[in-house]
C-alpha cells in the first residue's frame, strides 16, 4: 500500500512537471516564439509573384494612374505539373514566365486574358489563376519621366522611381499567394501583402506629379510619328510643373535587361540628359544680356552676308550671300541674322553673355535631385577668349545645353524675368526668384511674337481666331560634328497663350534639317492639341 502511494506521487509529480513544461513552452510561443514560428510557417506557404505591382503609385496632376493602371494574369502551376502543354497553353494566352522565390512552382504573368483557355489550363495543370495589378503596360506612359525598377528587389533605378524610391518602395513590401502545407493555393486568401519592416507595415498611396497624362500622351503620338530622335519638354508656365517630358526612341520598362544589352541608346532621357549645340535658341540669352547691359533696343548693325570675329569668318545663313543690310534688333532676332547677333556680341562682352546664360538657368540641373539630368555646359574663360565670342553669340562652339534648361530659361520670358525653376511634385512649391527686368523679359517676348508673325516661325500655323500669333517662339539650327561631316540638330522653344501664357514648349529634333522645318511642326502640333482639347485656362497648380 504504501508502495503504491509512492508510485502515486510520482506520477502526480511527473505529471505536474510535464504540466508545467507544457504551459512554459506555450506561453513561448505566445510571448517569445509566436512570431519566428508564425513566420517560419508564412515563408513555407507563400509563393512570390515577381513582376505584379508592389509599390506606390505614380498619378498625374488630376490623380489618374501614370503606372499600376492595368490589370495583369498571375498563372501558377506546381513544378511537377508543369509540362510542355502547360507552357504550350501560357503562350496562347501571352504569358511570360516571371522570377520567383520557390523552386517548387512556375509563376507566369499575362496583360489579357481568355476565360475558355484559362479553364483548359486549370483542368489540364491545375493551374491557379490570380488577378493583380501590373506595374507597367505595354505601352506605358511617359516612361523616360518615370524610370523602371530592379527586377531582382522591385527598388526603383532610375527617374522618378529612383527619385521618390523611399515613399514608392512601400518598405520594400512582396506580394504573394498563400498556399497550404501541401501546397494548395488556400481558396479566398488571394494575394498578400508583405513589407520587410515588421513594426511598421504599411504602404504609402504614392506621389502627385505635376504630368497630364493626356497632354502627355498627346505629346507621346505626335513624336512616336517621327523618324528623327527627339525630345519634347512642356511645362506649367504658371509654376514650373512638367507637365509632359517625352523622348525618343521609346523603352518597355518591363524589359529593361533587353534594353541595357542592346547597343541602342533608348533608355536616355534625351529631355534631361542630351546634350546639344544650343544654336539660334542661345540668342534669347545673348539679347538679354544686352538688354540688360543697357544696349538700347533700337541698335542697328549691317549684315553683308558674313561677318568676322577674329580670324573666324561666319555667315549668316538666313540672310543668304547678299545678307540682310542693315538690320535693327527685332529685325535680326526674327529673322534670327547671325551678323547681327556676332556684332551685339562683340559690343556686349563674352563674360557679361555667359553670366546672363548662368541666371538663365543653363550650365546647371534644372530638376533638383532628378538622377538622369546632364549640366550642359557654359564656355570657360579660356574657351570664350578671342575669336570665340563667334561662335557663343550664335550658340555653336563649347556650349551644351539640355532641353528641359531651354524650357526653363524660355519659361523666365514667359514669366516677365521671374525664374519659376521646374518640378515635378504638385506639392512642391517654386522658388520664384526674379533673374532679369520685366522690361528686358517683355521685350524678348516681344521678339518672340515676331518670330511667329515676320521671322523663321511664320510659316508654321501658330496664329490665333483674331489672327495674332497665338505662341512666342525662337527657332534654332544647330551645328554638330566635325569639319568633314556636319550634321544640325533642330529647336523651337517658345510659350502659349503670348496673354498671359500658360504652358512652354521645348522641342528638340536631332539631325533636323532646320529648327523651323523640323522642331516646327512637332511645335505646331502640341499647340493645336493644347487648342482643341480646351486645355488652356484652367487653375494653376499649387
Amino acid at each position: 500500500m504504501g508502495e503504491m502511494a509512492v508510485n502515486l506521487k510520482k506520477i502526480v509529480f511527473m505529471t505536474a512537471v510535464v504540466i508545467v513544461l507544457l504551459v512554459c513552452r506555450l506561453a513561448y510561443i505566445q510571448l517569445v516564439g509566436g512570431d519566428e514560428l508564425a513566420e517560419a510557417t508564412r515563408a513555407q506557404s507563400m509563393i512570390a509573384l515577381e513582376g505584379s505591382n508592389t509599390r506606390g503609385i505614380i498619378y498625374d496632376r488630376n490623380g489618374s494612374p501614370l503606372v499600376a493602371d492595368d490589370e495583369k494574369y498571375i498563372y501558377i502551376i506546381k513544378a511537377d505539373r508543369f509540362t510542355d502543354r502547360a507552357e504550350a497553353l501560357l503562350k496562347e494566352l501571352g504569358a511570360e514566365e516571371v522570377d520567383g522565390n520557390n523552386d517548387n512552382y512556375v509563376v507566369s504573368s499575362s496583360e489579357s486574358y481568355d476565360r475558355e483557355m484559362g479553364k483548359r489550363l486549370i483542368e489540364e495543370t491545375g493551374a491557379y489563376i490570380l488577378q493583380a495589378s501590373a506595374r507597367y503596360s505595354d505601352s506605358q506612359t511617359a516612361a523616360h519621366l518615370i524610370g523602371y525598377v530592379n527586377r531582382r528587389d522591385a527598388s526603383g533605378a532610375a527617374g522618378l522611381e529612383l527619385m521618390y524610391d523611399e515613399v514608392l518602395s512601400g518598405l520594400n513590401k512582396r506580394i504573394y499567394a498563400v498556399a497550404d502545407v501541401k501546397g494548395n493555393i488556400l481558396p479566398g486568401r488571394g494575394l498578400m501583402i508583405t513589407a520587410d519592416d515588421k513594426e511598421d507595415s504599411y504602404v504609402k498611396d504614392g506621389i502627385r506629379t505635376t504630368v497630364d497624362k493626356g497632354i502627355q500622351q498627346a505629346v507621346e503620338d505626335i513624336i512616336d510619328e517621327m523618324e528623327n530622335n527627339c525630345a519634347v519638354v512642356v511645362l506649367d508656365s504658371r509654376t514650373g510643373g512638367v507637365t509632359a517630358m517625352a523622348s525618343t526612341p521609346g523603352f518597355d520598362p518591363d524589359h529593361i535587361d533587353s534594353h541595357i544589352a542592346s547597343q541602342g541608346d533608348e533608355l536616355m532621357n534625351r529631355a534631361t540628359q542630351g546634350e546639344y549645340a544650343p544654336g539660334s535658341v542661345f540668342k534669347i540669352a545673348v539679347a538679354a544680356a544686352a538688354l540688360e547691359k543697357g544696349i538700347d533696343i533700337g541698335q542697328e548693325y549691317e549684315c553683308s552676308g558674313s561677318v568676322k570675329a577674329g580670324s573666324l569668318t561666319i555667315g549668316c545663313e538666313t540672310g543668304g550671300d547678299a545678307g540682310h543690310g542693315t538690320i535693327g534688333f527685332e529685325d535680326a532676332f526674327a529673322q534670327s541674322c547671325n551678323s547681327f547677333f556676332i556684332k551685339l556680341g562683340q559690343q556686349t562682352g563674352a563674360d557679361e553673355i555667359v553670366e546672363m546664360a548662368e541666371k538663365l538657368g543653363l550650365g546647371r540641373k534644372a530638376i533638383d535631385g532628378y538622377p538622369q539630368e546632364s549640366s550642359g555646359h557654359l564656355m570657360t574663360k579660356q574657351e570664350r577668349s578671342g575669336d570665340a565670342i563667334g561662335n557663343l553669340s550664335i550658340g555653336q562652339g563649347e556650349t551644351l545645353v539640355t532641353p528641359v534648361q531651354v524650357a526653363r530659361m524660355t519659361n523666365i520670358i514667359a514669366s516677365e524675368g521671374m525664374d519659376r525653376g521646374v518640378h515635378l511634385l504638385v506639392e512642391d512649391e517654386a522658388d520664384d526668384e526674379l533673374v532679369i527686368s520685366k522690361e528686358t523679359a517683355r521685350t524678348i517676348g516681344e521678339m518672340m511674337e515676331s518670330v511667329t508673325e515676320t521671322g523663321t516661325g511664320a510659316g508654321l500655323d501658330l496664329s490665333n481666331e483674331g489672327g495674332g500669333p497665338e505662341a512666342a517662339i525662337k527657332t534654332g539650327t544647330a551645328e554638330y560634328g566635325s569639319e568633314d561631316s556636319v550634321g544640325t540638330h533642330g529647336w523651337v522653344t517658345g510659350y502659349t497663350p503670348c496673354d498671359e501664357p500658360e504652358y512652354v514648349i521645348t522641342v528638340l529634333v536631332e539631325g533636323g534639317s532646320s529648327g523651323s522645318s523640323s522642331a516646327g511642326p512637332v511645335f505646331e502640333e502640341i499647340v493645336e492639341y493644347l487648342r482643341k482639347s480646351g486645355s488652356y485656362s484652367r487653375p494653376a497648380l499649387a
